[in-house]
C-alpha cells in the first residue's frame, strides 16, 4: 500500500462517496466533474489495492476494506478542519464563493437586504442566489446543493443543523383598511364571523391554526383559500372581504407599506392558542439551516454573518 499518494482531496471524496453512494451528488457537493470524482476513486482503489465501493443499480457498496478505512479517513479529515479553523487566518475582503439561498417569501427582502448593506461590503468577491422556498427541499440540504435557508419551524432535520434566529412572540391579523373586524374584540367568535384567507408555505399545516381552535369550540371558519406568497394575498385582502394572518414581522412591515390594507396584534391569550396547536419538537420560531457537510472558513463566517443580520432586522422591525 503505497500510503504516500494518499491526499487531501481523495480523502475528501471517499468520505462524501460512503455518504451519498452516488458519484453524481458526490460531484455536486465537491464541485468538481464526475471524471474527476472517478480519477480520485482509482487513485484510492490503487493505493488501497481494493475496489472499495462496489457499483450496483441502486449505488455505491462499501466493501469491507472501505468499512474498516472509513473511521481513519474521518480522523484525517477532522484534523484537516482543525488546521483550517485554529490556524488559518480568514480574511474576508479576499474571501471567494457563491452560495445558494433559499427562504419563505416573507424572507427573501430582508437576506437581500442583510447580503447587499452588510455582507457584500466585507466580502465583495462572493456572490449570491437567493430564491423564494416553496417546496420542501430537505434533502437538497443535506447534500449541499442548497448552502441555507431560512425558514419556519416545520421541517425535516436529518443531518441538516438549525439555528433559531428569533422565536415567534406574536401574531398580526391582516385586513383592509377599515373592515369592521376591527371594531370589534378579537375573539375566535367575531373572527370567524368573516372568510379567512390563508398565508401558507407548501401546505405545511394540515389546516389553518384559527381553523383548528374554532372546530374544536364548536365553530365553523369559512377557508376562501391559500397561497404563499404576500403580494397575491394582498390582492385578496383589498378585493374582498376575507381576513388572514401572520407571524411574521417582515409581513408586517410590508403591509404597513400598503395602504389600503390594515394589520393588528392579536390579543396575548389568542395568541398563545393559535402557537400552542403547533407540535413540531422544537421551539415555535424562525431558523437558519444549513448542512453539515460544508466546513470551509468562508461558509462558517457567512453563517454567522446571515444569523446576525436577519436577527437584528427581525428585532428592529418588532420595535417598530
Amino acid at each position: 500500500m503505497n500510503v504516500e499518494r494518499l491526499d487531501y482531496h481523495s480523502l475528501i471524496v471517499f468520505e462524501s462517496v460512503s455518504r451519498h453512494l452516488n458519484a453524481g451528488l458526490v460531484a455536486n457537493e465537491l464541485g468538481m466533474s464526475i471524471s474527476s470524482v472517478s480519477r480520485h476513486l482509482g487513485i484510492l482503489r490503487d493505493i488501497f489495492k481494493d475496489v472499495l465501493f462496489v457499483r450496483r443499480a441502486q449505488g455505491f457498496v462499501l466493501t469491507d476494506k472501505a468499512i474498516q478505512v472509513l473511521p481513519c479517513v474521518k480522523h484525517l479529515l477532522h484534523g484537516y478542519q482543525v488546521l483550517k479553523h485554529n490556524h488559518t487566518e480568514f480574511n474576508p475582503l479576499t474571501a471567494k464563493g457563491h452560495f445558494k439561498i433559499y427562504a419563505f417569501n416573507e424572507f427573501t427582502y430582508v437576506i437581500n437586504k442583510v447580503l447587499n448593506e452588510f455582507i457584500l461590503s466585507q466580502a465583495p468577491n462572493l456572490t449570491f442566489e437567493v430564491r423564494t422556498l416553496s417546496t420542501d427541499c430537505s434533502r437538497a440540504i443535506e447534500h449541499g446543493e442548497i448552502d441555507f435557508a431560512v425558514v419556519y419551524e416545520n421541517f425535516k432535520d436529518h443531518k441538516i443543523i438549525s439555528e433559531m434566529v428569533s422565536p415567534t412572540e406574536e401574531m398580526f391579523l391582516i385586513a383592509k383598511a377599515g373592515h369592521p373586524v376591527f371594531d370589534n374584540e378579537l375573539t375566535v367568535d367575531n373572527l370567524c364571523k368573516y372568510g379567512y384567507f390563508e398565508l401558507d408555505n407548501f401546505n405545511d399545516l394540515c389546516s389553518p391554526l384559527l381553523e383548528q381552535i374554532a372546530k374544536q369550540q364548536g365553530k365553523s371558519l369559512r377557508i376562501t383559500g391559500a397561497t404563499d406568497n404576500i403580494a397575491a394575498l394582498s390582492r385578496h385582502i383589498i378585493d374582498t372581504n376575507s381576513i388572514s394572518m401572520s407571524c411574521n414581522v417582515f409581513t408586517r412591515e410590508y403591509y404597513n407599506l400598503v395602504s389600503p390594507i390594515q394589520t393588528c396584534t392579536l390579543p396575548h391569550e389568542l395568541t398563545e392558542q393559535l402557537l400552542g396547536m403547533i407540535n413540531v419538537g422544537r421551539k415555535v420560531g424562525n431558523y437558519l439551516i444549513y448542512s453539515e457537510i460544508n466546513q470551509s472558513p468562508t461558509h462558517h463566517w457567512l453563517k454567522q454573518q446571515l444569523f446576525n443580520t436577519i436577527k437584528y432586522e427581525w428585532y428592529l422591525a418588532m420595535e417598530s
